[in-house]
């Protein structure tokens, strides 16, 4: 009899584990496992390089498609670029001109998905129907230098296997669209939150417009958080934003951009900050209106992970890069597609002022881990 509930139990759990989830498939919320598509990241160093080496290489990059309207806000936000992020303008020049196409194309290709998930948002909720698509993140910031997220995104979409870090002399940032996303310099490290339409109006037509990749190159380009948002204090943004960041001598802020607001800089406290995909008026509202659980069911989870991610600030005994990372491993925080939910995390990543490096993950970092880099 012994043998037989013995081999019984093993046979079951062989067949349990015989097929490995994949990408596409529902996994358990709490328990999920499956193949990772990119184990860390590509990197791309270029330090000791000229600026013309990283616009050749910024040129391979693929590129998005967009509409004639964003187009016509990324020729506008040129000039704006440029006040706030001009080498950074001029690489992309040389790199528009390698590729044959003008610069604001590369611009419009940065911005048009989330214009394009935006519009989606506003739909929803003028039907009041639950959100079928957003791209989010979780996004903290230590007081000692060390800021990162999880960018969680449509999985049918977003999840590559070419997610690339560029190392220079003085930044290291990832790739997206053929422009520069998240990353850090010498002194401060910048990671981004989509808000959108539940945080206010989107800034297409503002005079003041800048596309996020100029926001990041100038927060790269700073000496501190207070510098960054001196530089950034009269722009808008494409749609609302909040862009979370530390530097290396101990400053924080989630700063908030939106046309109703303008730049807006919250402090969650002396520990550090934190931010989801909303802004502290919508959370008010919305949860006046629903529930907790049917809030985050219409908006992936947005609250709890803000909430998860203040809860870790208060009680953490250690503000590490290690401690970050078993905080991106957590639910609700580490998004896995359930129930139909087609929204989870595919990248993570952090960047450490103080020592200098970052770690990217390539998918997921449940399945995938993190590449390093450091400045040398």
């Amino acid at each position: 009899m012994k043998k037989t509930i013995l081999a019984l139990t093993l046979t079951a759990s062989f067949s349990a584990f015989a097929t490995t989830p994949v990408a596409g498939d529902d996994l358990p919320f709490f328990n999920a496992e499956r193949q990772a598509v990119q184990h860390g990241a590509i990197i791309k160093d270029i330090s000791g390089q000229s600026q013309a080496a990283l616009a050749q290489f910024m040129a391979t990059q693929p590129l998005g498609e967009f509409s004639e309207p964003v187009l016509k806000a990324a020729q506008h936000a040129v000039e704006n670029n440029r006040k706030i992020a001009p080498e950074y303008v001029a690489m992309m020049e040389a790199s528009a001109k390698i590729r044959g196409i003008d610069v604001a194309e590369l611009f419009a290709s940065v911005s048009q998905v989330d214009y394009s998930v935006n519009q989606a948002v506003k739909s929803s909720m003028l039907a009041e129907q639950d959100v079928e698509e957003i791209k989010g993140c979780t996004s903290i910031a230590f007081n000692n230098g060390i800021v990162g997220q999880t960018n969680d995104l449509s999985l049918a979409t977003s999840l590559t296997d070419h997610t690339t870090v560029v190392k220079t002399d003085n930044s290291i940032f990832v790739v997206a669209d053929g422009a520069h996303f998240q990353g850090m310099g010498k002194h401060v490290g910048i990671v981004i939150n989509f808000m959108g339409a539940p945080a206010g109006s989107d800034g297409i037509d503002s005079k003041n417009l800048v596309t996020v990749d100029a926001i990041f190159a100038a927060a790269t380009q700073a000496k501190s958080v207070d510098a960054f948002l001196k530089t950034i204090k009269d722009v808008h943004t494409i749609i609302p934003f909040n862009f979370t960041l530390a530097d290396d001598q101990g400053n924080h802020a989630a700063v908030e951009i939106t046309v109703e607001d303008g730049v807006k800089a919250i402090q969650y406290s002396d520990r550090g900050s934190v931010h989801a995909n909303h802004s502290a008026a919508f959370k008010q509202d919305f949860l006046a209106q629903h529930s907790a659980i049917e809030a985050n069911t219409a908006f992936f989870s947005t609250f709890a992970r803000e909430a998860a991610a203040a809860n870790f600030l208060d009680y953490s005994p250690e503000l590490t890069v290690d401690s970050m990372q078993w905080l991106f491993s957590q639910r609700p925080i580490n998004m896995t597609k359930y129930k139909g939910k087609d929204f989870v995390t595919v990248e993570a990543m952090i960047f450490d002022t103080v020592e200098g490096c970052a770690y990217v993950s390539g998918d997921n970092p449940n399945f995938a881990g993190y590449s390093k880099v450091c400045f040398d």
